[in-house]
């Protein structure tokens, strides 16, 4: 087709000023031209180019379509692309402001498109805590619904879960056996191991397993699956472990390789694998809920329960707008409390001395994480991190070979606990049971205590973040088609193992388990990544319009409270009315969630 003037010199500008973009090429007759802006690294930038040209050269031809990539800095967050008629037919937006430009209507809505196409994008294929992010219904004036149930208004474009990167050679020094494999495959191919993350046997689990001394004294057989999620007692125990023992007394270990086990500054999977979260919808409004102190649930019956006219199945857990209604615990596990879950990973960096609340001491195993987190990781201060959305390559520059990855923690219970204690009940006597020993078998809870039984295991739950593709309101309506037409194939399996070389993983299961994604780096466990995506969910700056209703506790509650200087009661007391004044002043209600 012919161009348009303004769209020739919107490509001419984006040529003169990106060299990197893909410009000059001859569009194919008959063919509808569209507009593709993006934000990306440079390193990454080869891949969007190939994107839309593997799009062009394919199925582009079949659809009729053709792609003018445009790499453009800035404009995931910014709101310029949609305020006029110029707008480009597709672009990149980040999760921080997609809400916030969702309630003013820019973008296009895509539910009968989607409704009437599914050959490429299958929502069915995407974990729900990312295929919800990008349904919005808007209610100019009003309060607007997001997530389940809502308008499609955006695909998701790849995602960034958190997860726990370890050193793999603090983890030889210290003569941890490694091993990576599934917990469903755990009976054919180590037979004597038990589903844990990290556990410590009596006798050799395994041909070839190395011995040593754990913490205790004693001789055991540590091993690590990279392809669990450590429960919470494993976690602060491996830790402690690489808590190295200081001069002035404190720490755990004076062998240890690091010096400390740990740093993150997330909460997230912790709270959201039992249930929990920073606020709830009680069915009327919201409340801020880091100090809800009630029992969580897992459903144990076999066909589920109906709460609030909602049905859970076994194994998930209930939201709080259903929690607050409940009239009956027949067929449901209690969980921790959101409270005891946010203590359990705020206790990590609070130094040994000082207490989170009121008779809740510190760990004093984590980095002072308000430091650079990254650099304590890659100069092998700490032993394992969780840095958010770090790139690989990032991690290559400083320690290829030397790191690799495993799921976020996550809530599980096992057979006759997981710890002991030589002496008083404190954490500085606190020690991992040790399977084989003493009868332990270090066998998975099961709620009603039978084989079959319901397992007690929360969420695969973690903060993940990702980018959406979005047909701005404002662009050539003539062209919504043709912009559709691709969106769905860059969505769509194809388009998304070309975008897995920038690092994301690709938004549906089928792919981020395929052996086109795992194979792409032998020296990385991607599987780990792939699991924890499976639960990846928006961060709480993301949960509405903005993130400004956060600003009011955060400081404290990450600066303060986190090192012991504030205790989280008086922060609570203090933040919690001011903090729901500031969630109900958003117009979005989350559904499907809470």
């Amino acid at each position: 087709m012919k161009k348009s003037l303004k769209l020739a010199a919107l490509a001419l500008g984006a040529c003169m000023l990106l060299p990197l973009a893909a410009c000059g090429d001859d569009v194919p007759k008959g063919t509808t031209e569209i507009s593709f802006w993006y934000d990306a690294t440079i390193t990454a930038n080869k891949y969007y180019e190939e994107l839309a040209r593997t799009y062009n050269e394919g199925q582009g031809k079949i659809d009729g379509v053709y792609v003018r990539p445009e790499l453009t800095g800035g404009i995931s967050t910014g709101a310029r692309p949609y305020l006029t008629k110029d707008s480009p037919n597709v672009m990149t937006i980040d999760e921080t402001v997609f809400k916030d430009f969702a309630i003013d209507g820019l973008y296009t809505d895509l539910t009968e498109y989607y409704e009437n196409d599914k050959e490429f994008y299958n929502e069915n294929d995407v974990p729900a805590g990312l295929a919800n992010r990008n349904r919005f219904t808007r209610n100019a004036g009003g309060i607007s619904y997001a997530g389940e149930g809502q308008k499609l208004v955006g695909l998701p474009f790849g995602s960034t879960p958190f997860v726990v990167l370890y050193n793999k050679k603090a983890f030889n020094d210290y003569k941890i056996n490694i091993v990576s494999c599934e917990e469903e495959n755990l009976q054919t191919q180590y037979p004597s191991l038990q589903p844990h993350g990290y556990a410590e046997y009596l006798n050799s689990p395994f041909d070839g397993a190395v011995s040593s001394t754990n913490l205790a004294g004693e001789t055991v057989y540590k091993v690590f699956n990279n392809r669990i999620s450590m429960n919470w007692e494993e976690m602060r125990y491996l830790a402690k472990c690489f808590t190295k023992t200081k001069e002035n007394g404190t720490g755990y270990n004076p062998t240890s390789p690091t010096a400390y086990g740990y740093v993150s500054e997330w909460w997230f999977n912790y709270a959201w694998s039992v249930g929990g979260d920073c606020v709830g919808y009680n069915g009327e409004k919201y409340e801020f809920t880091l100090g809800d102190k009630t029992p969580n649930y897992l459903v144990t019956a076999k066909d589920g329960v109906t709460v609030n006219n909602v049905h859970y199945a076994a194994g998930e857990t209930l939201r709080y707008e259903d929690k607050v209604k409940l009239t009956s615990k027949d067929g449901l596990y209690e969980l921790p409390s959101t409270y005891t879950a946010i203590a359990e990973i705020n206790r990590f960096p609070i130094p040994e001395g000082k207490s989170y609340d009121d008779g809740v001491p510190g760990y004093g195993i984590s980095y002072p994480d308000s430091a650079d987190r990254t650099t304590a990781f890659t100069s092998e201060l700490v032993a394992m991190a969780t840095l958010g959305d770090v790139t690989l390559a990032e991690l290559d520059r400083n320690m290829r070979g030397n790191y690799d990855i495993a799921p976020c923690q996550q809530y599980r219970a096992y057979v006759g606990g997981s710890v002991y204690y030589n002496g008083a009940k404190t954490f500085e006597n606190e020690y991992l049971k040790v399977i084989g020993k003493d009868g332990y078998t270090g066998a998975l809870k099961t709620a009603d205590g039978t084989e079959t039984g319901t397992p007690v295991k929360g969420k695969i739950a973690a903060c993940s973040k990702a980018q959406t593709l979005v047909i701005p309101k404002n662009s050539n309506a003539e062209m919504y088609e043709a912009s559709w037409k691709f969106i769905r194939w860059a969505a769509g399996p194809d388009g998304q193992k070309i975008l897995a070389q920038t690092g994301v993983v690709p938004n549906q299961t089928s792919v981020s388990f395929s052996d086109d994604y795992l194979k792409t780096r032998a020296d990385i466990n991607l599987y780990a990544r792939s699991l924890t995506a499976t639960g990846g969910e928006i961060g709480d700056w993301a949960y509405f319009q903005n993130g400004n209703w956060v600003k009011g506790w955060s400081g404290d509650f990450n600066d303060e409270v986190r090192f012991g200087n504030m205790a989280f009661a008086d922060f609570f007391t203090n933040k919690k009315s001011a903090a729901e004044t500031a969630i109900n002043g958003m117009k979005i209600v989350i559904k499907g969630r809470y």
